[in-house]
């Protein structure tokens, strides 16, 4: 009976932990690292740009895209991602927490916003893992500057 009770448990906490990769997993994994820039990935986004990095890290967590949607709904340009995840049911706010995705406006990304992981918080200090930000169709990590996320989505 101890058995059983102690795997129910740890099958519990296993399925609500955020596995944050190093950077050099985070940059290395990514299925379309080598990619030609703005082909349709597996999960309807274009390579090598935030949203596709994003739909990936998601993914190895079991929340999966199809299209570009999730739970039916059509998420499409990542500074829209905040407004599609309410419409599909999603808590959507301004509290950073490791594994949420950072969402900025139409004040980054040329106008069609920006996604990105949140791998760390300590304090005020929110650090993200992204792509194509400060390396062009690359990955990078960066603590969030000036120009603060609008909000964050936690799947």
């Amino acid at each position: 009976m101890k058995r059983t009770s102690s795997i129910a448990l740890a099958a519990l906490f296993s399925a609500i932990t955020v596995i944050v990769p190093t950077s050099a997993e985070a940059a290395t994994e990514y299925p379309y690292a080598n990619s030609a820039v703005g082909k349709t990935d597996k999960w309807g986004f274009l390579t090598r740009y935030c949203t596709s990095y994003v739909a990936y890290r998601l993914d190895k967590r079991g929340i999966t895209f199809k299209n570009a949607k999730y739970k039916g709904v059509f998420f499409g340009d990542a500074g829209t991602w905040d407004d599609k995840a309410r419409n599909a049911g999603l808590t959507v706010n301004r509290t950073p927490k490791v594994g949420a995705v950072a969402v900025w406006g139409s004040n980054m990304g040329g106008g069609a916003g920006h996604v990105a992981i949140v791998s760390a918080v300590s304090g005020s200090k929110v650090t993200v893992q992204e792509y194509n930000v400060r390396v062009s169709h690359g990955y990078g990590k960066r603590d969030i500057g000036s120009i603060k996320p609008a909000s964050y989505i936690h799947f």
